[in-house]
């Protein structure tokens, strides 16, 4: 997870937990992420939990197999036919 160093990463940690039913220790260290002073964010209070970040062990295929079916979809919408723009 990655969490701005402003907000509660252990909270936000329990609430990833709970939502997504998965074991606690099944969490990496979180990444702090430094507040920027000319920042104005808005993802702040009790309903920020962070941002989930996932890895896939030996994902490239998967990512391919993502990367085409977001063009298909881009391509019907009548978009670029490019997931990149």
């Amino acid at each position: 997870m990655s969490i701005h160093e402003s907000a509660d990463a252990e909270a936000a940690v329990r609430w990833w937990v709970e939502k997504l039913g998965l074991p606690a220790d099944r969490f990496m260290r979180s990444t702090i992420k430094r507040h920027g002073v000319a920042t104005a964010r808005r993802n702040t209070g009790s309903d920020y939990h962070g941002c989930l970040v996932i890895n896939v062990p030996a994902s490239r295929e998967l990512y391919w197999r993502i990367e085409g079916l977001a063009t298909e979809i881009f391509a019907a919408a009548g978009g670029t036919g490019s997931a990149r723009g």
